[in-house]
């Protein structure tokens, strides 16, 4: 067998044990570890204060739409329809941010109680047969396992990065929102005030008119911020970690050769 005949059987005996030993060691205490959620405590603060900034700019949206609708007139209209879209776009970066958030035990678990003691397993057996063959099988699942498990969290202080630097814009689009719709909603109480009151109407109706242009001028500076906001979530939450991953993935085929690769999509014989 190669390279059998350059350490003691002793030698080869103590290693295997040694492996397995960390075998154990991983599939338990450290794979309790990994799943246990105080393991991960800033970086799930990390994802729970951006999922409570996307919830706050779903229903901040949504409430800004519906005050614009409540306006007379069509003027703001077709901004009140676009505000209300972000909803749905916010909709997906929720989703991706609990995807991580419990995908974080979950990769800890696959990689402590599979991947590391399988790799543990392998190299033991690869003393007794096929050596180097079964050392770069180990050391490929150990290095593979090692990667997953720290996409997420660095993917997070990545994104925290940028994030930092929006956190106080973003804070302002909502509390400016918020304003536009308790304004909004004011707006429309006076328009219903005006049809009570048939006297005052000529008076009522120009203030109406002036506040409504007004309105919708700054609806439309709110527009843009939401658009902005919307790019810095989905740099921050989506592109960032599959970037991250995209990383890790070369620097595994850079150290072991191990190439992952999706599945070639089927052609269709005519």
């Amino acid at each position: 067998m190669e390279h059998e005949g350059r350490n003691p059987v002793w030698v080869r005996w103590l290693i295997a044990v040694l492996l397995l030993a960390v075998a154990l060691v991983s599939f338990i205490p450290l794979a309790e570890r990994a799943e246990a959620q105080e393991t991960h405590e800033q970086t799930v603060q990390a994802i729970d204060q951006k999922i409570e900034t996307v919830l706050k700019l779903t229903a901040t949206s949504t409430v800004a739409s519906a005050g614009l609708s409540a306006i007379p007139g069509d003027t703001a209209t077709p901004i009140a329809e676009k505000l209300a879209d972000f909803s749905e776009y916010f909709l997906v970066i929720l989703s991706v941010l609990y995807a991580e958030k419990y995908l974080l035990t979950i990769i800890g678990a696959a990689t402590f109680r599979i991947l590391i003691p399988a790799a543990c397993l392998i190299a033991a057996l690869g003393l007794v047969w096929s050596p180097v063959a079964m050392r770069k099988l180990a050391g490929k699942l150990f290095t593979v396992g090692i990667a997953l498990y720290l996409v997420i969290p660095l993917s997070i202080q990545v994104s925290d990065m940028i994030y930092a630097t929006y956190q106080t814009s973003i804070d302002s689009t909502i509390a400016s929102a918020e304003q536009l719709a308790d304004d909004a909603a004011g707006l429309a109480e006076e328009s219903d005030g005006a049809e009570e009151s048939p006297g005052l109407i000529s008076g009522i109706i120009s203030r109406l008119t002036e506040g409504a242009e007004t309105l919708t001028e700054r609806a439309a500076e709110i527009l843009n911020r939401f658009v902005e906001t919307l790019a810095v979530m989905i740099v921050t939450s989506c592109v960032i970690p599959i970037l991250v991953l995209l990383f890790f993935l070369w620097i595994i085929k850079l150290l072991t050769g191990v190439e992952i690769a999706p599945p070639p999509i089927p052609r269709r014989h005519v």
